[in-house]
């Protein structure tokens, strides 16, 4: 499929509008292509799925939205509106209105993922797969604060991005932290998706809506060497998935240990691991015919 053929379209969601690029200009239940929704993370926006759209097959319909308050969706009316369990009520909502009562297979990366995940878990009738890409389960993810200390100085720099100054400082260092997660080279050879990424952060709302996702995590990341009574305040929830799942993950993720993947089995019934050992947290735009082959795969049930 070619990702030209991907167009723009807005739905209204409790008074906010949700861009989204789909292939198809309305999702009707007379088609017998799978219907996927990617939902992408932070700090990117629904172009980043791109490379991986453009390597799966044309009989697949797509829809990929910018979540609440990025690029080209609206910013919500207030900071708590990015809580987990608003955001979960909204996309439920965007997802029923846009799929025309289709189960969906839903995909996601990074704040993506951690969307996806309870999404799957709570609201599992719109649903027929999921898969996830380098996107800790709340789970296994908050347990591993608890027990790992290199978890929680992988897990810092959150803390710069929910301090009153973030915003003017990442702006005042021309988002230096923001294109070091993404890596440079991002800048060079992938100049128009690139600028559509600047021109979100040096929008004051669409920045300040990102870091909102930030602001209102359930639980505070603790500090490296948090004490023993701090850890043990952490409530771990439990979010298990029931649907066919798919967790794709490449081993050179800077934001999480692959140990996050162990307890997996506990809270996900049917699971499939696959991972790449040289990918990085960005492994959707990194490897996306090896991740397109294995949802291909996992879709069809050939593995």
């Amino acid at each position: 499929m070619e990702t030209q053929m991907l167009r723009s379209h807005f739905v209204e969601v409790d008074g906010h509008d949700i861009h989204y690029l789909s292939n198809v200009e309305c999702v009707n239940n007379a088609s017998t292509n799978p219907l996927m929704l990617f939902l992408h993370g932070f700090p990117e926006n629904a172009f980043a799925w791109e490379p991986l759209i453009s390597c799966l097959s044309e009989r697949v319909d797509v829809i990929a939205p910018d979540i609440p308050g990025y690029h080209k969706s609206a910013p919500l009316a207030q900071e708590g509106d990015y809580a987990v369990s608003k955001l979960l009520a909204r996309m439920a909502t965007f997802i029923e209105r846009v799929s025309n009562k289709r189960r969906v297979i839903l995909v996601g990366h990074d704040w993506g993922g951690a969307i996806a995940w309870p999404l799957a878990a709570f609201h599992s009738h719109l649903f027929s797969h999921l898969v996830i890409l380098n996107a800790a389960h709340p789970s296994t993810f908050t347990e591993l604060l608890k027990t790992s200390r290199k978890q929680r100085e992988k897990s810092q720099y959150i803390h710069q991005l929910i301090g009153d100054d973030a915003q003017s400082t990442l702006q005042s260092t021309d988002f230096k932290l923001l294109k070091n997660m993404l890596g440079e080279s991002l800048f060079s050879t992938h100049k128009e998706y690139a600028d559509t990424l600047l021109a979100m952060w040096n929008n004051k709302r669409s920045l300040s809506a990102m870091l909102n996702y930030y602001r209102n995590m359930p639980q505070l990341v603790p500090v490296t060497d948090a004490d023993e009574h701090e850890l043990k305040r952490i409530h771990v929830p439990n979010i298990r998935i029931l649907i066919p799942t798919l967790v794709l993950w490449g081993e050179q993720d800077d934001a999480f240990e692959v140990d996050i993947l162990d307890a997996l089995p506990r809270y996900v019934d049917n699971l499939a691991i696959k991972r790449h050992e040289g990918a990085t947290h960005w492994i959707h735009r990194e490897q996306a015919m090896w991740a397109a082959n294995h949802i291909c795969d996992f879709i069809l049930n050939r593995e």
